[in-house]
């Protein structure tokens, strides 16, 4: 027995447990080959740390505000430091306390280069070159060059003779050995000359990183441009009044901003500029964090210039080699960590499957901590931009929503196709046929449709059942009494009974139902009244109650009139993903969802959890919930036993949906105590299960509130381009992620579990797309509201006009119109060269694709050629059946 007892540890050991250490094995190996191929060497020519010039703004300047207040301390104390490693200084305004720099800097050895900031205020301009000149004549000695308007031209601030006007003004009140001119980058100087007529030098900006270029390629650039300025002024002396390489940033084309491409273009540059004889300023001196809200075209990279960081520490090795992503190692081991234990817990506690399914699942953990840390990375720049900050508590909770739901999809793809166990039930035919009353609510139904689904009962293949009708509010008899009297030809067990003023909707009508029900019934079962049971419904449903802890047995929805048109296919086959993939899942976990058709109860389970609840407009939902968390267990028949209708037109499918989704947050509220405390006899597999179904749902509420949020960040980037950046990529990454991840789970369960082939899986994405909105406002309107009316889905329906399709779907529409101006405006804004605009590009196409599968959803189920009318299929009544009665 020992020996036995050691075996099956032994074995279940090696096909459960190795199999996951192996996985995790695996994906945290990748994962750490992700990190460490983020890290490479970089050569370049060690630096002794001197420069012949730089750029000037002070540091400790946090935002825009501390930038116009500059103390004579902060100056004395930069200057210091500056001293040891450039004897030459550049600034750009004498505003703001700057106009000390000349002074404080002849005490420290430096000369300057001072600025006059030329704007389009045109009087702010005059005070600025009045205080220039007396801080110029004050301090002539010190300052070797006054540079009249920095890129003014090229911001459009000034016209070229306005500034040249200037130029003149200043170059006359100044005396010959102090050398005046403006600053422009190469582009400007090329295409307006005429600014360089007065200019005693030629003051141009070379960086390669706006432009760009790859950093290996950066000082070619630098060379070649710095050239064709020199051919257009031959007679002048050419300086590079700006070069340098950002350390954080947007990537543009090819210009990757990080610490090591700044270190490596700095230290490659200056060694070229001694080779060469330039004469530059670098830019800059300090990282300014205060530039990244106020630079148009920089975005976040503004901050991110300096030779030391905003507090004054360098920021990079002078010497040695340089490294991409030093911090790799930390990065692999947190990494490890969260995977090994995020994955454990996943992994261990998800169904037995073989070792694919592990693999996979790991994988997909192995992504989701990797995404996250991704956004932590991105949070901990050394200066965020606030509306980085802004957009990234927007949007957290979608990226940890998206981690939850990928992963729950990525444990219910795995289950589904590589699953080991199975659940069984125990299933006895009883010996005498117990009492079974079925229940067909009815309220304004075509009577023609209801007679056949009353026919189809009759050829039942039992003895013991009976039939209650029961029609509720039914304003108009002549809809009911048709029924009323074939019920009677059908004879004594089909019983027909109309009420006014049923309170309650279709839970209060079952609810009458069940006081009506033959006091020997055993059983309640329950299907809509377009519904046409096969014969064998009963005898196959009624074995699985030989367990008495089964109190619900649960047939799948299907449909006879699939066929009928494009868009009844594209709905039926996203109806059958759940029925076929969902349900069967829930199922291995005695966690199934209780439909209001092709189900049938326990009668004294039924009437011990209270009945049907007439407070929620998913009562079928929420009773299966009821009978769960008393502890009874629920089976499931994955075999179609009767078939209805689907919805005739999108408007009827959405209001079905409209309806779940709105029930089963009406249900997460009042059930919320059960499910998430340990009250109840729920297992923690029952709670997921209900939970993780949810969460697509929710998350579709969420999405819809990012495109909200999307749109309205992109007008924010189109109108105010100065303030707006594009935001994180990782942020964009998120949303795609969960959009591919719920399309990659259809168009791989699909094939292999619904039997529809790949044509099948994208009819069902596109149908399950068109819902995407009616879900989100369903949910909102489910988490704050609770006295929405129960939604009839309307059958035989006439098929609506295009004109109607297109005008109950205005909302998607414009939604739909407003992403496709947000792309274009994205485009306009030239920001094309930018990985994270194209990704947010990306980003917004998708979120508009719901929008795009609704409005063509909608067309489809107008043009429809088939009328679908429902055509009865059987007799009136069968002459047996009549014989019989």
């Amino acid at each position: 027995m020992l020996r036995f007892l050691r075996f099956a540890i032994l074995r279940r050991f090696s096909s459960g447990t190795l199999r996951i250490a192996l996985a995790l094995c695996l994906v945290v190996g990748a994962s750490a080959l992700f990190w460490a191929s983020r890290d490479f060497t970089l050569v370049a020519p060690d630096w002794d740390g001197l420069v012949r010039g730089v750029t000037y703004n002070p540091s400790h300047v946090y935002s825009q505000g501390q930038s116009k207040h500059i103390s004579p301390e902060r100056i004395d104390s930069d200057m210091a430091q500056l001293s040891r490693i450039t004897g030459h200084v550049r600034t750009y305004t004498v505003s703001g306390g700057m106009e000390k720099v000349p002074e404080i800097a002849r005490r420290h050895g430096l000369s300057v280069s001072l600025g006059i900031w030329i704007s389009a205020d045109l009087e702010q301009n005059e005070k600025e070159i009045d205080t220039a000149l007396k801080v110029i004549l004050a301090n002539r000695r010190v300052i070797d060059r006054v540079i009249v308007g920095n890129e003014s031209v090229m911001r459009g601030d000034v016209t070229s003779d306005q500034l040249n006007a200037y130029i003149r003004r200043v170059r006359d009140a100044l005396p010959a050995r102090i050398k005046v001119t403006t600053a422009e980058t190469w582009s400007t100087w090329l295409l307006h000359p005429e600014i360089g007529q007065y200019c005693d030098v030629i003051f141009v900006h070379l960086l390669p990183y706006w432009e760009g270029s790859d950093v290996r390629d950066a000082l070619g650039f630098v060379g070649r441009h710095f050239d064709m300025v020199q051919e257009e002024f031959p007679d002048k002396p050419i300086i590079i009044g700006e070069v340098g390489w950002p350390s954080e940033g947007r990537t543009r084309n090819g210009a990757e901003a990080s610490l090591a491409n700044e270190a490596y273009f700095i230290r490659s540059f200056v060694e070229m500029a001694l080779d060469k004889g330039y004469d530059y300023y670098i830019i800059e001196a300090y990282d300014q964090p205060w530039k990244a809200a106020v630079e148009e075209a920089g975005g976040s990279a503004g901050a991110h210039w300096g030779l030391f960081d905003a507090s004054g520490q360098p920021k990079f090795p002078f010497t040695g080699m340089l490294r991409s992503f030093p911090q790799w190692r930390s990065y692999t081991l947190v990494a490890a960590v969260l995977t090994l234990f995020l994955g454990l817990f996943i992994l261990g506690s998800m169904p037995r499957v073989r070792s694919a399914g592990y693999i996979v699942m790991g994988g997909l953990v192995a992504l989701v901590t990797t995404g996250l840390l991704l956004l932590i990375d991105a949070t901990t720049l050394n200066y965020i931009d606030p509306a980085d900050v802004v957009m990234i508590l927007a949007m957290s909770p979608l990226v940890l929503l998206a981690s939850a739901v990928i992963l729950t999809e990525g444990i219910e793809l795995a289950a589904s196709l590589w699953r080991v166990d199975r659940r069984t039930v125990r299933a006895s035919i009883p010996e005498a046929g117990p009492r079974v009353s079925i229940h067909v609510p009815c309220y304004n139904e075509p009577a023609s449709m209801v007679i056949d689904t009353l026919n189809a009962l009759a050829m039942l293949d039992y003895e013991n059942f009976e039939v209650i009708v029961l029609d509720n509010n039914t304003p108009e008899p002549e809809t009911w009494k048709p029924v009323e009297a074939h019920c009677a030809a059908l004879g004594p067990r089909f019983r027909f009974f109309h009420f006014e003023g049923v309170q309650g909707f279709k839970a209060g009508a079952l609810n009458i139902a069940l006081e009506l029900t033959d006091p020997e019934a055993r059983y309640v079962a329950v299907i809509d009244s377009d519904y046409r049971v096969d014969p064998n419904w009963i005898r196959l449903a009624l074995p699985l109650f030989a367990d008495a802890g089964i109190a619900l047995v649960q047939g799948p929805q299907d449909y006879s009139d699939a066929q009928g048109s494009l868009f009844k296919a594209m709905a039926y086959e996203e109806y059958r993903g759940f029925f076929h993939i969902g349900m069967v899942e829930r199922n291995e976990h005695n966690a199934i969802i209780q439909h209001g058709t092709m189900t049938i109860v326990r009668r004294d389970a039924l009437e011990e959890v209270g009945r049907w609840s007439t407070w929620c407009i998913t009562e079928d939902t929420e009773l299966g919930l009821r009978l769960f968390e008393a502890g009874y267990g629920a089976a499931y028949i994955p075999q179609s036993m009767g078939q209805g209708l689907i919805p005739d037109t999108l408007k009827a499918f959405q209001s079905q949906r409209y309806r779940w989704v709105y029930g089963a947050m009406q249900i997460l509220k009042r059930h919320a105590g059960a499910i998430f405390s340990g009250r109840t006899q729920l297992s923690w597999a029952q709670r997921y299960q209900f939970l993780s179904g949810w969460l697509p749902w929710i998350s579709d509420g969420l999405g819809m509130v990012v495109t909200f949020i999307a749109l309205a960040w992109t007008f924010a980037m189109w109108t105010a381009p100065r303030y707006v950046d594009v935001p994180m990529p990782v942020l964009s990454a998120a949303a795609l992620a969960l959009f591919a991840a719920k399309i990659l789970k259809t168009l791989l369960l699909y094939p292999q579990k619904v039997g529809s082939g790949m044509k099948g899986a994208v009819m069902a994405s596109v149908a399950g797309l068109s819902l995407t909105h009616t879900v989100g406002k369903a949910v909102w309107a489910g988490l704050f509201t609770s006295g929405k009316p129960f939604l009839r889905t309307p059958k035989c329906a006439d098929q609506a006009l295009l004109s109607q399709a297109l005008r109950s779907v205005w909302q998607e529409t414009t939604l739909f119109v407003f992403c496709v101006l947000a792309v274009l405006s994205v485009m306009s804004t030239g920001r094309a060269d930018d990985p994270a605009a194209l990704l947010w590009i990306v980003m917004v196409c998708v979120q508009s694709l719901p929008y795009a599968a609704t409005v063509a959803t909608a067309a489809l189920s107008a043009r429809s050629l088939a009328r679908d009318r429902h055509k009865p299929t059987l007799p009136a009544t069968p002459p047996s059946l009549a014989k019989a009665a």
